[in-house]
């Protein structure tokens, strides 16, 4: 309460300057000064008249004036010792209309809000957007005492709200249990200034807003938290120790003979130091064992037909031809020995029978697009296998003739230098071209037709061909000695006409038509003379003009038609480099070969399908987030927490997980729900177990390793089974409580306890460092409701146990608090002694001994 301050009321300047009220409004005078804006010196007072708006003057609430509601609108399950209330964006506006001055006490708000039943005599809703107020709602809301139902609370840190209550109903205290209320904004005023209503007649009013919620049980999350008390375990004369079973086994041998085995739930009561042995550890009888593991034991007739004995729950998981005699002491011998595990194990396998649906569903979902995936991986494995066979039966032995075969691939194949197999090797010989590796030659030049059935011998496969065009022609008959030069004689001509004419095509064509074909070097030179620069950089047209009327120019002594030969005489020659088809032949094989282990189609089909590492069958190893301990709940509490229904209202029990309990009932839940995704023709992965969680953590930890990785000699509830970031057992605290079912959203957590168990002070706030938030929660029933905490059991001796109630604004009681002192004269103390202040509550020495 010391950050929180209520104040009566609050004024703005004109209304606290007012000093007359008159026709419904509120009139006074100000002091008014006019300054000029040209001449700042110049200035002027007066005092001026003005008269403020009126609740005549108010049509509607504009949207956003109000920000909170209280109760919330159509809430199902509203407190009947808490008030109804509005809350408003502006500061003033409870008061901004009222057309009366304040007075000594406070000042009426214009706003009230009504809150009752829907009825004649209480409240009626009219079509045309009013409300009608009978005499009840009259009596229960008298104007005479409005003027403490409206205030501003202001708390360090947050911003100032301005709040109207709705009064407690006149005789009533609370509101009435599982009753449906109305709750209307109405004006306290009529137009005139005078009041609303005087409680004598119904009387017909403006409607600001309204809305509607129902009441629930009697009682608040203060009264039913006061219940709360440490529970006290003493078993009732004649009745079984709180958190422990019994199973009878009644012996094969000895038909008159019954053992009775005690035994836990998923939830028992924590070991403490001093404490002695829990039964339910105890290993059963040598004779119930023996039995018990002959049960399980495999039979075969005479024929060699197996006979259906007890499921063996380990067997989807390791070796299903092992030794009937595991490991003594391991998770496989336990199973198979101890009647109790097995009947954990047989719940588990009784779950997946009925979740049956929901496993196959979650599978489904996890599967995903594997259907696809295993489509593109039959397609591949096929078309893989037709390869290895063509491969194997039609690929040449001679290396040119594989070449011809593998060339419509050499465009698709990289080298090591980002470049194709085509480009390295295509030009190598002047005739090895593009044309000649590519599928058209080899369609042209296929045997069959005349062109190759009459060739001459050893010159129609296509090998032979390849051979040929890899041979590097003679130096002197080399047909690409042109090429190397760069140059074509004519066209060289025109170029160079073209370029020394400066882009004028029409000077180049006359030039060129006046030289005519095969110019001789005279011609040439007199062209190129006539065509140079002048003075502008273009060419002088007088100087051309003249080359245009030349008949005859000096001939040199070699043609221009004679440059060839002497080009390839003096000039350097193109390189020829053959290849060597042999190993080119090799190379491109191994790039292609489909009978090596994962072939390159295999390998871009792989690429595309994450998770998928081979091209045989397609399998899964799904992790379903079900968890089982709710099957627990509802189908076999008593296994969850034995003797839970002995409980009474209020009680608070230190509990701790059982992983021996938990671990027997996922292995019986993965027996037998992994032959049901089978049957149902889900692709899942020899020996994987599909349902690892048990609690339903917020974290995604798990509670079992899979079950293949345990080894035999393992015993059940021992770290190597659990995941590496599983605390192990945990505490758990229970609660048999209707107060969880009506406060859903309730902080449980633990805290350090510390000064010897003092507790801190309400108005504390505590150390985050102490706190330990639960790690999972659930219910058995309707009303206990548990909360799992990740530390050890044992660990619950130094911690309080703290419950919070749920942050839902600021509330206040219909009837206030006896022990605050003063009177309600104004608004500010009525508010101040019905404030609801955040309940917290701290039950502490849960596993001490009472005393």
């Amino acid at each position: 309460m010391a950050n929180n301050h209520f104040y009566s009321h609050f004024d703005k300047a004109l209304r606290a300057g007012a000093t007359a009220a008159s026709g419904g409004r509120l009139q006074g005078q100000a002091e008014v000064k006019l300054v000029d804006l040209n001449d700042a010196a110049n200035q002027r007072t007066a005092n001026a008249s003005y008269e403020l708006f009126g609740p005549g003057d108010v049509e509607r609430l504009a949207a956003g004036a109000i920000t909170r509601r209280f109760p919330a609108p159509f809430a199902s399950n509203a407190e009947v010792t808490k008030l109804a209330l509005v809350e408003f964006s502006a500061v003033d506006l409870p008061w901004r209309y009222t057309p009366q001055l304040a007075g000594a006490d406070g000042l009426r708000p214009w706003l009230v809000l009504v809150v009752g039943q829907r009825s004649a005599n209480d409240i009626v809703l009219r079509p045309d957007g009013r409300v009608t107020l009978g005499l009840v709602a009259q009596f229960n809301h008298r104007l005479g005492e409005s003027l403490k139902w409206a205030h501003v609370h202001e708390v360090a840190g947050h911003a100032t709200v301005a709040r109207l209550l709705a009064p407690s109903p006149a005789g009533a205290g609370n509101y009435l249990d599982d009753t449906e209320y109305v709750a209307c904004l109405v004006p306290a005023f009529t137009a005139s200034g005078d009041d609303a209503w005087d409680g004598t007649r119904p009387v017909t009013c403006a409607l600001y807003d309204w809305w509607s919620f129902r009441t629930g049980p009697a009682g608040d999350f203060r009264d039913l938290a006061r219940k709360l008390h440490k529970a006290a375990l003493v078993p009732k004369p004649g009745g079984k120790p709180f958190g422990i079973a019994q199973v009878s086994y009644a012996s094969r041998a000895a038909p008159q003979k019954t053992t009775q085995l005690q035994t836990a739930g998923a939830l028992r009561l924590p070991r403490v130091p001093g404490d002695p042995p829990d039964p339910a550890d105890d290993a059963p009888p040598n004779d119930v064992v023996q039995e018990t593991a002959a049960l399980a034991r495999r039979i075969v007739t005479p024929d060699g037909r197996p006979v259906v004995t007890s499921p063996r729950y380990d067997a989807p998981f390791g070796d299903a031809n092992g030794p009937d005699d595991p490991v003594d002491n391991g998770w496989i011998a336990q199973l198979r020995n101890d009647p109790r595990l097995r009947g954990a194990a047989g719940l588990g396998a009784w779950n997946a029978v009925e979740w049956q649906d929901r496993i196959s569903a979650a599978a489904a979902l996890k599967a995903g697009d594997l259907a696809i995936a295993a489509g593109r991986i039959r397609h591949v494995a096929l078309g893989v296998e037709v390869s290895r066979s063509l491969w194997r039966r039609r690929l040449p032995a001679d290396s040119p003739e594989r070449i011809a075969v593998l060339m419509p691939s050499l465009g698709r194949l990289l080298t090591t230098a980002g470049r194709s197999a085509l480009d390295e090797v295509a030009g190598r010989t002047p005739q090895l071209s593009r044309a000649l590796l590519s599928s058209a030659a080899r369609r042209a030049l296929r045997p069959g037709p005349a062109r190759t059935a009459l060739s001459a011998d050893g010159r129609a496969p296509f090998g032979a061909v390849i051979v040929a065009a890899n041979q590097c022609p003679d130096d002197r008959a080399d047909p690409a000695g042109i090429r190397s030069t760069g140059r074509d004689p004519d066209a060289a001509v025109k170029q160079a006409i073209v370029e020394a004419a400066r882009g004028d095509m029409g000077l180049a064509d006359a030039v060129l038509q006046h030289l005519g074909s095969h110019p001789g070097p005279g011609a040439v030179a007199a062209a190129l003379r006539a065509l140079a620069a002048g003075p502008g950089g273009k060419p002088d047209i007088e100087a051309v003009k003249r080359f245009l009327g030349m008949r005859a120019f000096p001939e040199p002594d070699l043609s221009v038609l004679e440059w060839d030969g002497w080009m390839n005489e003096h000039a350097s020659h193109e390189p020829c480099r053959a290849i060597d088809l042999e190993a080119f032949a090799g190379i491109v094989s191994k790039a292609i070969d489909p009978t090596v282990a994962r072939p390159p189609a295999v390998e871009r089909v792989l690429a595309t399908l994450p998770g998928i590492e081979h091209i045989g069958p397609v399998e899964i190893e799904p992790e379903l987030d079900l968890p089982l301990w709710s099957f627990v709940s509802e189908r076999a509490p008593d296994w969850m927490l034995p003797g839970a229904g002995d409980l009474l209202d209020g009680d608070v029990v230190a509990l701790g997980t059982n992983p021996v309990f938990v671990e027997s009932y996922l292995v019986g839940a993965n027996h037998q729900a992994s032959a049901e995704l089978r049957w149902r023709n889900v692709p899942l992965v020899t020996r994987w177990s599909p349902l690892r969680k048990f609690w339903q953590r917020k974290s995604s930890v798990l509670d079992i390793v899979p079950i293949r990785q345990w080894k035999a000699a393992d015993p059940l509830g021992s770290a190597a089974l659990l995941p590496p970031d599983h605390p192990g057992d945990e505490a758990v605290v229970a609660f048999r409580t209707t107060l969880f079912r009506r406060y859903p959203s309730t902080v449980v957590y633990l805290y350090q306890q510390e000064n010897d168990w003092a507790a801190p002070a309400l108005d504390l706030a505590l150390d985050l460092n102490k706190r330990v938030d639960p790690s999972f929660t659930g219910t058995i029933g309707r009303d206990l409701t548990f909360f799992g905490f990740p530390v050890k059991p044992q660990e619950l001796l130094d911690y309080w146990v703290v419950l919070e109630e749920p942050p839902a604004g600021y509330r206040f009681y219909h009837a206030p608090d006896p022990l605050l002192p003063g009177s309600e004269v104004h608004s500010a103390d009525y508010a101040h002694r019905r404030f609801a202040v955040p309940v917290r509550v701290m039950i502490g020495r849960l596993l001490h001994d009472p005393v």
